[in-house]
């Protein structure tokens, strides 16, 4: 619908989240940066208490670089990439998926991940499923 704007907000680039009409690819490539961020950190770039306050960091905060908020070690290269993809203006981003692969293909990436390591990084970032139960009804007074 005209005038409206769908999405996660935990993974919106901020020229949808501005419900600019010119968003293209490159917001993709936004999101994709927000997906790799929780892979390597197992955190989202942005959080907040409720959805517009991520939309709102999205649209004007910088992102931590990822090796701050994970104990495992991110390659420099990869790590730029990654905040390549999280700019806030589509220029300054991959400009195409072609691209991206590229410059991944190019990154140096070390070949210590394991199924082990992979199992012990699950069981530490694991999203809770769990529902908190629902507040209590109070009783409605009498007028």
């Amino acid at each position: 619908m005209e005038g409206t704007t769908t999405g996660t907000p935990a993974y919106m680039p901020p020229e949808l989240a501005l419900g600019r009409s010119d968003a293209d690819a490159r917001g993709d490539l936004y999101s994709l940066g927000c997906v790799a961020y929780w892979l390597l950190t197992g955190k989202l770039v942005f959080e907040g208490s409720g959805p517009l306050p991520v939309l709102l960091a999205h649209i004007r905060d910088i992102p931590i670089p990822p090796s701050q908020r994970t104990e495992l070690e991110i390659p420099t290269e990869l790590e730029r990439l990654i905040l390549a993809c999280l700019e806030k203006d589509p220029d300054r981003r991959p400009q195409s998926a072609a691209e991206l692969t590229a410059r991944l293909a190019a990154c140096s990436l070390p070949d210590n991940w394991s199924q082990q390591r992979a199992e012990t990084w699950w069981r530490t970032h694991e999203p809770s499923l769990a529902v908190p139960p629902a507040p209590a009804l109070q009783p409605a007074g009498r007028i």
